[in-house]
């Protein structure tokens, strides 16, 4: 490169500054942000539709770049090999605390957004007594199985009766139980208080 061409070079750019400086648009023909726009785009910040509103000649996309170059958005974090092996390793068992103290100074829903991109699923937890032992039963044991409860109504034809947990109501359906005993292969027996 010769070095006529770099002079040239800063002296287009320093005439494009002074035309810039002159007119007030920049070369796409944009309006230059003025102090006074980004002091109320400060002020009004996570706000982005208020923030259309108030800065009249700006687009919803000029003022999310304007918030990122003025540092209020959270930067883009670039993810490690090391980190994203922790990820896999943590993510399935560990609960909030742990995740937030083997990655400091990223928010946890980053984390949980870098578990979703790569495939990285928690485990499934237990289902939480009902206090109805024949329930508890069929949902332990649809647990152990790997059966959800949409795939447990659709094997018991029950329609939506364990996915929406309608017993809460006190509505017991014997049927449904029934259906969702035999439905994963198991024997419904009855005891008699007299005899237990």
């Amino acid at each position: 490169m010769q070095l006529r061409w770099a002079a040239r070079g800063a002296r287009m750019a320093e005439m494009a500054r002074e035309r810039i400086a002159k007119t007030g648009m920049a070369p796409g023909g944009h309006p230059v942000w003025t102090d006074r726009e980004m002091a109320l785009l400060a002020v009004i910040f996570p706000d982005y539709k208020r923030a259309v509103a108030v800065l009249q000649r700006r687009t919803y996309s000029a003022v999310k770049c304007r918030a990122r170059s003025m540092g209020l958005t959270d930067c883009r974090h670039s993810w490690t090999g090391a980190e994203v092996s922790r990820i896999r390793r943590l993510f399935p068992t560990a609960d909030k605390k742990t995740l937030t103290a083997a990655f400091p100074g990223i928010p946890l829903h980053k984390v949980y957004a870098k578990a979703g991109h790569i495939g990285v699923h928690r485990k499934r937890r237990q289902f939480k007594p009902t206090g109805i032992p024949s329930i508890d039963q069929i949902r332990g044991r649809a647990f152990q199985l790997n059966v959800s409860m949409v795939d447990l109504d659709a094997m018991a034809k029950t329609n939506c009766y364990f996915q929406k947990g309608n017993w809460h109501t006190g509505n017991i359906k014997y049927k449904a139980i029934g259906r969702a005993t035999e439905a994963l292969d198991g024997l419904l027996a009855v005891r008699w208080k007299d005899q237990v």
